[in-house]
């Protein structure tokens, strides 16, 4: 399968100009199975993306992208976002209590909040965001290199806030059958998967 791990609507994101109907009609031309909507600090834009998916024939999932004190964090099992600026061991902590994974995202960005070193100092992430399609190649292999160095696997993901990004950036699940969050979070766990480029 085919999921594009992080985006940006405009519903649940400020920064974002997507619309969620454009989003699902990009995602299927450039033949995504799924979009996982993972807005700055909040989930309200998540069912609506999930009806419309319904209706066009697209699998929609719902994640967070967590403002934590340290940088930038993708999670994925929780119903409401924690507080803006929780501390990052924190999150990991409430996430894994409720059963799902915790993703540094871009985790060497310069021009965003990103952990940086603080990505080795932080226990029990689940999987690193390594191929972030707006970070650059520099970018991108420093989060490469962190994951090899903490022996975990690598995710990709679009960030997109705009259409024309959408999908640029993906992960490929080996052998998995998604259908919900819940199947993407043992999917996350099992490790096989791999960043690709469109």
């Amino acid at each position: 399968m085919l999921i594009d791990m992080h985006i940006h609507t405009r519903r649940g994101s400020s920064c974002s100009v997507l619309h969620t109907k454009d989003l699902i009609r990009r995602a299927k031309e450039i033949h995504l199975d799924a979009v996982c909507i993972t807005d700055h600090n909040t989930t309200k834009a998540v069912e609506r993306a999930k009806r419309i998916g319904t209706e066009q024939g697209l699998l929609v999932l719902g994640g967070i992208e967590v403002r934590c004190s340290e940088g930038d964090v993708l999670v994925f099992g929780l119903e409401d976002s924690p507080h803006s600026g929780i501390m990052a061991q924190d999150l990991v902590s409430l996430v894994h209590d409720e059963g799902g994974v915790a993703i540094p995202a871009h985790p060497f960005r310069a021009s965003a909040p990103s952990l940086g070193s603080m990505v080795f100092e932080v226990h029990g992430f689940d999987a690193i965001e390594v191929l972030n399609g707006n970070s650059n190649d520099d970018e991108n292999r420093l989060s490469l290199g962190a994951a090899k160095k903490l022996g975990l696997p690598g995710t990709g993901g679009s960030d997109s806030h705009s259409l024309k990004h959408v999908g640029r950036c993906f992960t490929e699940f080996e052998g998995s059958s998604i259908s919900n969050e819940q199947d993407l979070i043992k999917a996350i766990k099992g490790g096989r998967y791999q960043p690709k480029r469109l």
